[in-house]
């Protein structure tokens, strides 16, 4: 059984379509196949919102690939710790600078859900606990997805 990754990108500084693109291709490289990927929509500032507009996309990857298939049945904490440090790897890699919480930044990538899983531990939780508030992520989502979540 494929597992899903779905994955909400941000970018709101430098040369935008270039951050989403090399996202993209970074998220394919280290963490599998984009299956689905949302239109971009480009929206104003969430949290601190005196800063430049984002271009906001929604993906969803398999973890079939670099063997995440079997660690996520294995162990779901070990998975997602993994899954975290390989986003904000990604994110350091494409510049992103952690100065302001909500800050401006070059890339921003939250794990939304994982499958239909719920977890919550001292570095992350799923499903992401704001894509509810977050009208571009939930305009994003393939209805099918949240389901399991009651949106």
């Amino acid at each position: 059984m494929a597992h899903l990754l779905t994955i909400a990108l941000g970018t709101n500084l430098g040369n935008r379509s270039d951050n989403m693109n090399q996202a993209r291709s970074l998220i394919q490289e280290r963490i599998g196949p984009i299956i689905q990927e949302s239109t971009i929509l480009e929206t104003k500032a969430w949290g601190v919102t005196e800063q430049p507009d984002f271009l906001n996309q929604v993906l969803v990857v398999s973890l079939d690939q670099h063997d995440f298939g079997s660690t996520v049945t294995s162990s779901i904490k070990a998975t997602l710790h993994h899954l975290l440090d390989i986003t904000q790897s990604i994110e350091q890699t494409l510049g992103r600078e952690r100065k302001t919480h909500w800050g401006a930044r070059t890339i921003d990538l939250d794990l939304i859900f994982l499958d239909d899983i719920r977890y919550e531990d001292e570095r992350i939780s799923l499903p992401h606990p704001w894509w509810k508030e977050r009208d571009f992520v939930r305009g994003l989502v393939d209805a099918s997805l949240v389901d399991a979540f009651g949106l």
